[in-house]
């Protein structure tokens, strides 16, 4: 075995140690022997990480380390603001590149290095990815939103020298709720009502919100959801409901495109509860209430059912609703074998359920 295969080993077994999960970190260091010495180069998410990667190297190099080309993004991380509507977040810096997810309006990131138009930010739900640069802005002081537009995508009105914010405003855009609008008229409505823009008693009835960036904006009253003291699984299951129909998107967070995990995730972000983006962490979520075979009776609504590389919500007993590939959009099915919308595939592949309310 050559001395530089002995270096690469040492870094993959240091990577698969400290670094196992690329979505939520990175380690990218090359070692080269030189001028009787081994040069470490590349980047690295943390300081401790190249520390690891420094031991992993000394501890089989004939030759003193030296790790002064690797860069420790978070060294120099800045904290910055989504300013688009939606922004996709993909795992290399072009826009052909997957859809890894999305950040909303709003939300804060740590951005790091840049790669042409590039940033690569860490997301709130934990991803390492790159967005477009012009799709941030500055940070924000700290914002304790109180309240969460949970209809689909609506449009507003800025409010004077304040105007300005996104159009439209998709589902889970966190905010803060000043009051009624200038037609006045009621309050947002609770997240398990299960009111939406056309259901309302009240369709003129407006409530203002600030989002994080400052811009007011006054909306559809049923359009936003107080945030909960106490999630329920009600709010939870009439958030999914919301999203019913929706194409099926890989990486999507919208009614524009949404994937499995991603309805899962935004369904109980409107109540309050962050998840991790996939559908692999998401299973380490929550009390097991049932692992390979499940009986309708032992669920509950807004528990999570798993399958391989899958995740659903249950609706409480047989049915759930989930963003499903072979149906190219989110639907509702059934573990009843004798239901209309039995799914028995699934059925088959079932894994684990989980409960976390």
């Amino acid at each position: 075995m050559t001395a530089t295969v002995r270096l690469r080993r040492a870094l993959d077994k240091c990577e698969t140690e400290r670094a196992p999960d690329p979505r939520t970190t990175v380690f990218d260091v090359t070692p080269e022997e030189t001028a009787g010495a081994v040069l470490l180069s590349g980047t690295v998410l943390t300081a401790d990480l190249r520390a690891r990667a420094v031991e992993a190297v000394e501890s089989v190099a004939d030759a003193p380390v030296a790790a002064t080309d690797v860069t420790v993004l978070a060294d120099e991380a800045r904290q910055r603001t989504a300013t688009a509507p939606v922004a996709p977040v993909r795992g290399e810096p072009n826009e052909d590149a997957e859809q890894v997810t999305q950040v909303l309006y709003g939300a804060a990131v740590e951005a790091f290095d840049a790669d042409g138009e590039w940033r690569r930010v860490r997301t709130p739900d934990g991803y390492v990815a790159w967005v477009e640069d012009d799709a941030l802005g500055p940070a924000v002081e700290a914002f304790d939103a109180d309240a969460v537009v949970s209809v689909g995508a609506v449009r507003g009105e800025g409010v004077g020298d304040r105007a300005g914010g996104p159009e439209p405003v998709y589902a889970g855009t966190e905010c803060e709720l000043l009051g009624d609008g200038a037609t006045g008229g009621s309050d947002a409505h609770d997240p398990g009502s299960g009111k939406s823009d056309s259901s309302s008693a009240d369709s003129d009835a407006r409530v203002r919100v600030r989002f994080p960036t400052g811009a007011e904006r006054t909306l559809p009253a049923d359009a936003v959801a107080r945030t909960p003291d106490e999630p329920t699984r009600e709010g939870v299951v009439a958030a999914a409901r919301r999203y019913l129909g929706t194409e099926y998107v890989w990486g999507g967070t919208t009614v524009e495109g949404i994937d499995c995990s991603g309805l899962t995730r935004m369904a109980y972000h409107q109540n309050g509860v962050s998840l991790p983006r996939d559908a692999d962490l998401q299973r380490r979520m929550g009390e097991a209430v049932a692992r390979e075979t499940v009986a309708p009776n032992e669920l509950a609504p807004a528990d999570l059912l798993f399958f391989p590389g899958h995740v659903a919500l249950s609706l409480g007993g047989a049915e759930f609703v989930h963003a499903y590939g072979d149906a190219d959009e989110v639907v509702v099915d059934s573990l009843d074998p004798d239901a209309e919308n039995y799914n028995a595939a699934l059925d088959e592949d079932f894994e684990l359920a989980t409960r976390l309310l």
